[in-house]
Parts: structure tokens; C-alpha cells; sequence
């Protein structure tokens, strides 16, 4: 069994996310491709368009959940999604999914719209993208405070994607500076989708220090040759196993593809079962 961390299906909303417009939109010249474009097998899913192929084919690979993150940044350039549209394909396919209410910390109905979306449609978390938001912030941001004290009351953790790729510049993804802040809420469980990549030894070093936090480096763990991934495994076969996820960031990549490819990462056994699952299942609060 496997629970896939991030899945961007290809449904209304999620259609106009900046990812899934790179992934239609392959450069012939490969100087100018992204790193992830490299050695992708076709997903027939995201050519179609179709989330009932996409279904089948997370049947195929054994991947039996997968978490949906809403996006709310009020910048066109990366695109949102609604929670309203989330929660429409947990309804169209029940247990299937899990889903974290996409939440802007400029909106001034935050607090409101994760109350509703926990309280009444049973999501299981928050997804920030401060780097994204419109103006862009970092995730320290003092309007980020009232968002994880309430997931502290709440009981539900919180997702900040943070990678190369999240923000105007490179400083947006260094989890340094978010240590006070992990410590101020430490019964509130942080993931970082992207897993903080290029900043991956600092990331692994917070993670050290801060036991809330959790790491789902997704394709720049999955990805060969990419540099600096085997310090996620070296973390993930110590300290980091019980704190490591697995996903695939669909439509990075095809299920099959990336649980070929995260195998044969560098992770031990043990480290690989609890990555692909284990984990996940536990900070989900899923049993059996």
C-alpha cells in the first residue's frame, strides 16, 4: 500500500496550476527544459485529461489514498484551486482522497474558510504556498501565526511548499529562519512539499531540531542524478525515518514511475515501508 503526499489531478482548477501548464507545454530544447521534464514517461491521466483514468492508474501502482492540497495565492502566474472543488472529488470518489484546504494568510476570511473547510467538509489540514501568494512572503510571516495557532487548537497540521521554484528568489526557501516558529507550535505538524530543495542541508537540519517538522521532498528525491538528494535519504534512514513522505506530485509524475523511481532512492527497507505509508498514514490518523 501507498499514500501519494501531493496529487495535482487533472480537474477544474487543478488545470490551471503553473505545474500542470509546464507539463503540457515541454520545451523542444532541452537547455531549456525543467529538471523534472528528463526521462518522464508519458501519464495518459493528464493527456486526456480524465480523473477516472487517473484513478486507475493509482489503483495499478497500489497507491491506496491520495492527499489533494487546495492553493490559494491570488497570483494567476501559479493559479488556484478552490476548496469547494477539492471537496467536490471527495464526494465523487469517498476514501479515496484526503484534502488540505489551500489558504492564503492575505485572505481576511483565513481563519473562516479552515474552519469551514475542517469543521463541516472534514479536511484533514492547511496547504500555504507563501513564496506564491500575491504579494509573495516568506513563511515566517507574522500573518502565518494565527493560521497554525488555530491548526494547533484544531488539531490539524499544515503544509508550506517551499523549493526553487516557490518564491521570487532562492531566499524563499531556506527553512532556517523557521525554527522559532516550529518551536512556538510545536504540537502542530509542519510538511514542506519540495522538501526545501536547494537548501536540503538545512532542511534536514531543522528537521533535527524541530520534531514537528516533516519532509516530502517528492521529485528532488525521486529524480535521478538530482544533487543533494541522498542527504534526504541519509537523514531518512536515521533521524527523519519516522518523518519522511513519499509523493509524487502528480503530474510530475506518473504513480508508477516516481514509487519505481523513490525505491530506488537509497532508503533501507524499513525507511522505504514507513516513507511510502507508515508515515503518512500515522500523521493522517488512518488505522490498519
Amino acid at each position: 500500500m501507498v499514500i501519494d503526499f501531493r496529487i495535482r489531478p487533472p480537474y477544474k482548477g487543478f488545470m490551471n496550476l503553473g505545474i500542470v501548464k509546464n507539463w503540457q507545454s515541454v520545451p523542444d530544447d532541452p537547455r531549456k527544459m525543467r529538471p523534472t521534464g528528463f526521462e518522464r514517461l508519458p501519464v495518459p491521466s493528464m493527456e486526456h485529461a480524465s480523473v477516472d483514468m487517473l484513478v486507475d492508474e493509482m489503483k495499478a501502482a497500489g497507491v491506496t489514498k491520495g492527499v489533494l492540497h487546495g492553493r490559494h495565492t491570488g497570483n494567476a502566474r501559479y493559479g488556484d484551486v478552490s476548496n469547494a472543488e477539492v471537496n467536490e472529488l471527495l464526494l465523487r470518489y469517498p476514501g479515496l482522497f484526503v484534502a488540505l484546504a489551500g489558504i492564503s494568510p492575505n485572505a481576511p476570511d483565513a481563519l473562516e474558510e479552515i474552519e469551514r473547510c475542517v469543521r463541516d467538509w472534514g479536511f484533514k489540514g492547511v496547504a500555504l504556498d507563501p513564496g506564491w501568494c500575491s504579494p509573495a512572503m516568506y513563511a515566517t510571516d507574522p500573518k502565518i501565526e494565527p493560521i497554525l495557532d488555530l491548526c494547533q487548537q484544531l488539531g490539524v497540521f499544515v503544509s508550506i511548499t517551499m523549493s526553487a521554484y516557490g518564491g521570487p528568489d532562492l531566499s524563499y526557501c531556506d527553512p532556517t529562519p523557521l525554527v522559532p516558529m516550529l518551536r512556538k507550535f510545536p504540537k502542530v505538524n509542519v510538511v514542506i512539499p519540495h522538501g526545501c530543495w536547494p537548501k536540503v542541508q538545512e532542511a534536514v537540519g531543522v528537521a533535527l531540531l524541530c520534531p514537528n517538522l516533516y519532509l516530502a521532498p517528492d521529485c528532488y528525491f525521486f529524480l535521478r542524478n538530482m544533487p543533494m538528494r541522498h542527504e534526504y535519504a541519509n537523514a531518512a534512514n536515521s533521524f527523519l525515518k519516522y518523518r519522511f513522505l513519499f509523493s509524487t506530485s502528480y503530474p510530475i509524475r506518473g504513480f508508477a514511475q516516481a514509487i519505481e523511481d523513490w525505491k530506488n532512492a537509497g532508503l533501507e527497507p524499513e525507511s522505504l515501508q514507513r516513507s511510502l505509508y507508515d508515515n503518512a498514514a500515522e500523521l493522517l490518523g488512518i488505522s490498519g
